[in-house]
């Protein structure tokens, strides 16, 4: 079986990213694994013997679109692939409908966050969940969430999380944490309006002049890891607030395991999210998770077992639970606690890899169905975006 990936996430360029790591082993149950990424710069990476990754350059995101759209054309054209994949159902969801028309290969898309949208990223998402051959997607949550909104055939559906590999020493380590004077909560994610990490800003006010918390030293800090454009709006938040001093903005980090050891618990105050990939990592490094009613809140983070979960842009209900946290030590391990043993429950790394074969071969079984007459119908498109094809 020989894969082509097509995807936004530009930290399968770094070989020494986790996501470089999970694509090798994605690569171990195909024969040949290829994926194609859209940045700045054009560059090349061939981190197995069956997994090369491509970057594609272009000066801005309408001629990266249409340089990716060609580079995998002259893929497609000199050797045989069986799926085509893409983790974007919007633009690269358009390109991947058509370049799988073109070339009569299965189509998967995987979904693996979730937001409201209207007009043309509607269209383009329905249009490519619908045509897909196989949808891939990260929570029950969110295979609930395609069928209401856009009709997607649950028998099309596989849910299958990311998997996850399990530290170990995790409640030694919070032996640790739990004796130090500062106490820090830990953010992790895009800067960007979805993730609401402004709700995080407006609650520590709250949270720092508490007369209820009773934290040795008195200094409680919040770390945000990530970048995006909301930086700017957030930095202000903080400035206006005054809280230059508990609140840290430390960019973007390859490596953030040296925060997660530091921290004492987790926040993840979204108002959409596929799945929520840091609240598990979060959980690995035996913190507790306070979240909001998203993702895999109800399936992995339950309310008051592995973490607490509050309504979605609750400040009043998220200012309550910060301060009880803190104040709670026998809180903090048991839902650290839980969360350790939610996670354990989670399908393996060879589960969770026999899920993504299982969806990668119902794509193509899918068009071997259909060479054999009993067709579907795709209209030709993409010339409305890229002209008329050589």
């Amino acid at each position: 079986m020989k894969i082509l990936n097509l995807s936004l996430d530009k930290a399968a360029l770094d070989k020494n990213s986790s996501l470089a790591r999970r694509i090798i082993e994605y690569g171990g149950m195909t024969d040949k694994y290829t994926m194609v990424v859209p940045i700045g710069n054009e560059s090349v990476l061939k981190i197995s013997d069956k997994v090369n990754i491509y970057g594609v350059g272009g000066r801005n995101k309408i001629t990266r679109l249409l340089k990716l759209y060609f580079f995998a054309k002259n893929i497609l054209k000199s050797e045989k692939y069986d799926v085509i994949t893409t983790q974007d159902v919007y633009y690269l969801g358009f390109v991947a409908v058509r370049l799988a028309k073109k070339f009569n290969i299965g189509l998967e898309a995987q979904v693996h966050g979730w937001e409201k949208f209207v007009g043309i990223r509607k269209m383009l998402a329905g249009r490519t969940l619908k045509r897909a051959d196989s949808v891939r997607v990260v929570s029950s949550r969110l295979k609930k969430q395609i069928i209401k909104d856009f009709g997607v055939a649950e028998e099309k559906i596989t849910v299958a999380p990311i998997f996850v590999n399990l530290k170990t020493k995790i409640l030694n380590l919070k032996s640790e944490k739990f004796k130090k004077d500062k106490f820090i909560f830990l953010t992790v994610g895009r800067l960007v309006p979805v993730k609401n990490i402004g709700l995080q800003i407006k609650a520590m006010a709250k949270v720092v002049e508490s007369q209820k918390l009773k934290v040795k030293s008195g200094k409680i800090e919040l770390w945000i890891i990530g970048d995006g454009p909301e930086k700017s709006n957030l930095k202000s938040k903080i400035s206006s607030l005054k809280l230059e001093n508990n609140v840290k903005l430390f960019g973007w980090q390859n490596n953030p395991e040296e925060f997660y050891s530091q921290a004492d618990a987790f926040l993840l105050t979204s108002n959409s999210e596929g799945w929520g990939m840091v609240a598990v990592e979060a959980a690995t490094h035996g913190l507790p998770i306070i979240m909001t009613d998203v993702g895999l809140a109800g399936e992995v983070i339950k309310n008051g077992e592995s973490g607490i979960v509050i309504p979605v842009g609750n400040q009043a209900k998220l200012e309550e639970v910060m301060i009880k946290i803190i104040g709670d030590e026998d809180l903090r391990r048991r839902l650290a606690e839980g969360a350790i043993s939610a996670i354990e429950k989670m399908p393996s790394k060879e589960e969770t890899l026999a899920l993504y074969k299982k969806s990668l071969e119902k794509a193509m079984k899918s068009i071997e169905i259909i060479t054999q007459g009993k067709g579907k119908f795709i209209s030709d498109d993409f010339s409305a975006m890229s002209g008329r094809e050589k």
